[in-house]
């Protein structure tokens, strides 16, 4: 058997240091198993010692390293805020977009009718993706946001107050990389927003939510009217678990 030659380029001056190796095998149904060895060094040579079974968490960590490494590289637009892992944070500023709502017959006749989409004024957002969550959160003024900038429930129907999204049967991107940022903005913009998810007050409204969105449909305002929304006493910085810049 040959032996195969390869070479490893950094993109800093970091010295990398090979200490460990991991197998990987598959079976024929599909299944698979990795395992993880010492590397020894033997007159001079790297030497691959005995295998124990990669944990989940092992895995998980192995994993989240070398995306954060991948995510990392190439051009950041302004609208990335946080990349860690899978985990791809982004800012909307605020725009006129369209969206669409289906109520139930309930609400339909008050609302309008049963299915309504117009361009409307919304605010800033802030989105969240990971492969576990799919989370918004809404932001005052047309300045990027910060650590320190205050987070608001998210004004929309199918999002509840945590900020996570209800994806139903709306089809989202495969992975969280920057380049997929605007396949999840239209994910969540171009699916139907049909009822409220919170317990408690969605917005600051008087007439409720439904109310506050047949009236944005029926082009009530020209600029998203930011003192509806309801703060959720937690900043992006608090969120990420991150120090608040001073």
């Amino acid at each position: 058997m040959s032996e195969a030659e390869f070479s490893i380029h950094t993109p800093t001056d970091d010295v990398l240091t090979l200490d460990q190796a991991v197998l990987l095998y598959h079976g024929r149904s599909g299944g698979a198993l990795a395992t993880v060895h010492e590397v020894l060094t033997v007159d001079g040579a790297p030497v691959i010692g005995a295998g124990r079974a990669m944990t989940a968490q092992a895995a998980r960590e192995l994993a989240s390293a070398l995306l954060q490494r991948a995510a990392h590289g190439g051009f950041l637009p302004e609208t990335v805020l946080y990349v860690h892992g899978d985990v791809l944070v982004w800012w909307a500023p605020p725009a006129r977009r369209h969206i669409a709502f289906r109520v139930g017959t309930d609400h339909a006749e008050s609302f309008g009718g049963g299915e309504r989409g117009e361009a409307v004024p919304l605010p800033g957002l802030v989105f969240g993706a990971s492969s576990r969550a799919w989370r918004v959160w809404a932001v005052k003024g047309s300045r990027r946001p910060t650590l320190g900038t205050p987070l608001f429930q998210a004004p929309f129907f199918n999002v509840n107050v945590h900020g996570h999204i209800c994806q139903g049967n709306v089809p989202v991107p495969e992975g969280t990389t920057v380049e997929k940022i605007g396949a999840w903005n239209d994910a969540f913009f171009h699916s139907y927003f049909t009822h409220p998810n919170v317990a408690g007050k969605l917005l600051n409204y008087r007439g409720g939510s439904y109310a506050f969105w047949r009236d944005m449909l029926n082009q009530r305002f020209n600029r998203f009217p930011e003192r509806v929304l309801v703060d959720t006493k937690t900043t992006l910085g608090q969120l990420l678990g991150e120090p608040e810049a001073p």
